[in-house]
């Protein structure tokens, strides 16, 4: 049951994951999103200021010890993102990729974007000329 209750909390870890990096562009659609995703940002650039562990990474590896499995070492970033890719880990050449997968696309969506001028009605049109 643990183990179940473990790969509950790792897909979630990989919802909010995806959400953190494509939250930006949808609340660009869909307003509503933005506090949630604002909140999500902020969540996570303090556990990285403080060096914690984020608590998602931590209910996982407990269920995984509760469970007689070995839980991983390493952040849940690093286990299931980057270790099957590149078996070192994150390095400062990987932190940048994935800094950048992260910050590019909520960057570009949360700019100001110029307002557009209304077109103007055939009918204002006509009288202008």
């Amino acid at each position: 049951m643990e183990f179940a209750g473990a790969r509950v909390v790792a897909a979630s870890h990989f919802a909010f994951i995806a959400f953190l990096v494509g939250g930006g562009p949808l609340g660009r659609r869909y307003a509503r999103l933005r506090p949630a995703h604002l909140t999500a940002i902020a969540a996570t650039i303090a556990i990285n200021l403080t060096s914690s562990d984020c608590p998602l990474t931590t209910i996982e590896t407990r269920l995984l010890r509760a469970s007689g499995r070995a839980p991983y070492e390493r952040g849940f970033i690093s286990h299931y993102l980057v270790e099957p890719f590149h078996p070192a880990g994150i390095d400062g050449r990987v932190n940048l990729v994935l800094l950048s997968a992260w910050m590019v696309p909520t960057a570009i969506a949360y700019r100001p974007w110029p307002r557009r001028k209304k077109a103007l009605s055939n009918a204002t049109q006509l009288q202008r000329r």
